[in-house]
Parts: C-alpha cells; sequence; structure tokens
C-alpha cells in the first residue's frame, strides 16, 4: 500500500507563541504521538533556514530549506518543498501555488479575527489575510476550524465553504485531575488572566474591573500575556495605591511556571469579546482554577456548566462575578470539580486523530478511504 505523505508547513516554529502556534506545537506534538501506532503515514515539517530552537520528534521529521522568510518563504519555496504530498497548514493560511494547483491542501483557518476587528491588525496584515483567506476557504481541499460557532460564522461570511469546514475542538492542557492540587478555601490567592493584553480580548475592561476590585475588596490580580503595543500605556498607570495588587508577569511560554500561575490562582477571568476555542480556561480548570467565562457562543460551547459567566460589555457584571466566585467556597469547590471533569473532555490526542482522519479524507481516491 502507498504510504499517505503528509507535509506541514512549519513557519509556526519561527513566530512568537501565541494561540495560533500554541495550537501547531501542540498538534504536531500529539501526532508524533499518534504516529507510533499508525502505519503507512509519513510526515514532514518544512521550515525556512533560520535559526530557531525545535521540538525533537520521536516519528515526524524535520526539513529546513530555503533561501527566503516568512510569508516570501511560504509563498515561493514551500509549494516546491511540498510537492506530491498532502500539504496542511494549521496557521490560517497556505501557499497560493498550492491552493491553485492539484496538489491536496488542508488548512486550519481559526478565526475571521482580522475581519471583526480590523483595528486591532496593521493595514499590512489585513490586505494579506484578505487576499489569502478567500482563496483558502474557496480552493482548500478541506478547512478545520477550532469550534462549532466558529464554522456556523465562517460560513455566514463564506457559504461556498460550507461542505469542506470541519469543526475540531482544540486539546487542553494541565496535570491530570487526580494529580492536581485542591484549592484552598481561603481567598487570599490572586485573580488570574492568561492571555494577549488587547482590547479584543478586553483587557481595558479587565483592567478597570480589577481597579475597582483592587480598592473596594482589596483582592489582587495577576495577568500573564504580552501586552498589545496600542495599550501598552494604560498597563503602565497603575495608580500608586493599587501596584501591590495588580502584577503585570509579561509572556509566559514555559509550561512550568504557567502551571504555577494556575495553581496559585484564586480564580480564573476571562471576559474576552470574542474567542474561536481559546486554550486558558481549559487550562486553569485541568489546574483546578475555577473559571469566569465572557457568555459569548464560543466559550459557551467550550467551558459548558463549569464556568461563571458574566457580560464582557459591562463592567459591573465583571464584578459581579469575580465577587460571586471568590466569596463563596462552596462554588469554588463546584467549579473546581467540575472544571476537572470539562478539561477532561479536550485533548490534543483527540484533536490530532480527527486531524488526520480530515487529511486521509482528502487523500483518498474518488469514492475511497484510506
Amino acid at each position: 500500500m502507498t504510504p499517505l505523505r503528509i507535509a506541514i508547513n512549519g513557519r509556526f516554529l519561527l513566530q512568537p507563541v501565541t494561540g495560533v502556534q500554541r495550537y501547531a506545537r501542540e498538534l504536531v506534538g500529539a501526532l508524533d504521538d499518534l504516529l507510533q501506532a499508525q502505519m503507512g503515514v509519513a510526515v514532514e515539517v518544512y521550515m525556512p533556514r533560520m535559526p530557531a530552537a525545535v521540538p525533537r520528534w520521536k516519528n515526524i521529521g524535520l526539513h529546513v530549506a530555503g533561501k527566503l522568510r516568512g510569508h516570501a518563504w511560504e509563498q515561493f519555496e514551500l509549494p516546491r518543498l511540498s510537492a506530491g504530498q498532502v500539504l496542511f497548514c494549521p496557521g490560517n493560511t497556505a501557499p497560493a501555488a498550492s491552493l491553485l494547483s492539484r496538489q491536496k491542501v488542508v488548512v486550519c483557518v481559526h478565526d475571521l479575527s482580522y475581519k471583526y476587528f480590523p483595528e486591532a491588525y496593521s493595514r499590512a496584515f489585513r490586505l494579506l489575510y484578505g487576499a489569502l483567506i478567500p482563496l483558502v476557504l474557496r480552493r482548500a481541499d478541506a478547512i478545520v476550524t477550532v469550534s462549532e460557532s466558529e464554522r456556523l460564522a465562517i460560513t455566514r461570511h463564506y457559504p461556498f465553504a460550507a461542505s469542506r469546514l470541519v469543526a475540531i475542538q482544540n486539546g487542553g492542557r494541565g496535570r491530570p485531575a487526580e494529580q492536581a492540587p485542591a484549592v484552598p478555601a481561603s481567598i487570599k490567592g490572586y485573580v488570574l488572566y492568561v492571555g494577549s493584553l488587547s482590547k479584543r480580548k478586553n483587557f481595558p475592561g479587565m483592567l478597570e474591573a480589577a481597579c475597582r476590585l483592587v480598592r473596594r475588596r482589596g483582592f489582587s490580580f495577576v495577568f500573564v500575556g504580552a501586552v498589545s503595543s496600542s495599550l501598552t500605556a494604560s498597563a503602565g498607570t497603575i495608580p500608586d495605591d493599587m501596584k501591590d495588587h495588580i502584577r503585570f508577569a509579561g509572556q509566559v511560554d514555559d509550561p512550568a511556571e504557567l502551571a504555577g500561575y494556575y495553581e496559585n490562582a484564586a480564580c480564573f477571568l476571562f471576559p474576552s469579546f470574542y474567542e474561536a476555542s481559546p486554550l486558558p480556561p481549559i487550562e486553569a480548570m485541568a489546574f483546578g482554577c475555577p473559571v469566569i467565562a465572557s457568555d459569548i457562543p464560543s466559550l459557551r460551547e467550550r467551558c459548558g456548566a463549569a464556568a461563571v459567566y458574566c457580560d464582557p460589555g459591562s463592567i459591573a457584571s465583571i464584578e459581579q462575578a469575580v465577587e460571586r466566585v471568590m466569596d463563596d467556597a462552596s462554588l469554588r469547590e463546584t467549579l473546581r470539580l467540575g472544571g476537572y471533569r470539562r478539561s477532561e473532555l479536550f485533548s490534543w490526542e483527540a484533536c490530532a486523530r480527527r486531524v488526520l482522519d480530515v487529511i486521509r479524507d482528502v487523500s483518498a481516491p474518488a469514492g475511497g478511504h484510506l
């Protein structure tokens, strides 16, 4: 039997690690583990020649080649390097030449945030995505997205993609429930947020709610994540009387360090205006940290009944949700136990299996199935 040969676009290995890059790294790692039990599948990750610390895989090869960088490498060199294989692009974009050729292409389009929040992106970024994403949605043999709510949103904008669009939830990461430490009944722990500190994530609203709760209740807050350039000034203007209660930890990529923040928090706050399938709420649940989330479809889909919900557009609603969780030890315990159960529904292994199934279906002869 001819082996299924898969080429993975490895540009993500050279990019700052945000949600899209985390997805790609976790997915490829889980796929590497799956390949131990898979016969007739060969996977190679292709990346440009640039200095980078890359993961070590057991069953997936790494091919470093090309003279170009960034989007130029992806558009002009990756098609040649991946010729004759099914090309999987985990980070929204794909080479136009591959999409327009007979090569089989599968792309993960995480969301259309560049369309929903144009002010959060540069003009060059919007122009590039405005050209590439519609081409991907029209020409890719299959498109993966990360939630049912995002699949419906993409379909509303691009109905012609509906038949090739598959929703596969992201996995999660954290200590298994039976090993996770119990959250103490004390409410002396801080309120934690993990993610980029941007307007789309509702950072200004979170910060205002935090300031009010520091003054009124003496709560402490820790923000983990990079501050967007447009909001750097607001992050640096914390009043002196609050600086001991509001801490900015910056970007944290080390899993052990991040685990420490989750384990020592009293609760996790995630009042984002828009998400597709966010990783931090499920990670928080896996570490026994009670979750407060925005009442939006994607977070309802992701968190189910294991979270307390708030209106992201209302500072008062955010405050009330935090106070409700911090003041009620019984509720925190209910959320802690429910969060463990909820987090167990999401694994990178399951995500990788389903993505591999999509790639198999694309590569199968007409009327057949590999």
